[in-house]
């Protein structure tokens, strides 16, 4: 199979799976799966080279607080749920950040497109998100991106820089079903020359 066939593969197969182990597959350990997030928000392209992406991952006992955290605070016994069982049942999350400073810069050194920036950083998290998610997919991971931006930041570690804005959580672990089935909507790709 070429690359494109190999990457379009991976591309299709990586899918929202909410029922998770709290375990890594087979010989993937924490250390591959940071060297993989962190080749990703290396290379993401950015606007004007300006990589504002960031992103942490959490585990273990770190990862279970923060979900906790964000169950806490939600008032719904349904709103609860979904990060009651990303606590539970997940082994960790990639939690992905755009640097604000990085934004103003942008911001003030090109006036003309200052109110583009902020949508430029958002798109450019949106290429690393989807990125780390094909990429754990093919590693054996399944996930599901969430996206308790403000609940997580209140329950992240002090260290994150406040200029750090929560942009979304991947959420992993060894897939403990198949995925659902996916259905498609009509639409196509036109071409006009």
């Amino acid at each position: 199979m070429s690359v494109v066939g190999t990457y379009l593969k991976t591309l299709t197969a990586r899918r929202t799976i909410y029922a998770l182990k709290p375990e890594l597959p087979g010989e993937i350990t924490i250390k591959d799966i940071q060297s993989v997030v962190q080749t990703i928000i290396k290379e993401t392209p950015t606007a004007f080279n300006s990589q504002p992406n960031r992103a942490i991952i959490l585990t273990g006992e770190a990862h279970r607080k923060v979900w906790d955290q964000v169950a806490d605070g939600i008032e719904s016994p349904d709103g609860k749920k979904r990060p009651a069982s990303a606590r539970d049942e997940a082994f960790g999350s990639v939690i992905f950040f755009t640097d604000d400073k990085v934004t103003e810069k942008l911001k003030a050194d090109f006036p003309a497109y200052a109110a583009a920036f902020p949508s430029f950083a958002d798109h450019t998290s949106g290429a690393a998100q989807i990125n780390s998610w094909v990429v754990l997919e093919a590693m054996g991971l399944g996930g599901h991106l969430q996206h308790y931006n403000g609940y997580v930041k209140a329950a992240l570690p002090g260290k994150i820089p406040q200029s750090w804005t929560v942009q979304a959580q991947l959420v992993f672990g060894t897939p403990a079903t198949a995925p659902a089935e996916k259905t498609y909507i009509k639409n196509d790709v036109e071409v006009f020359n």
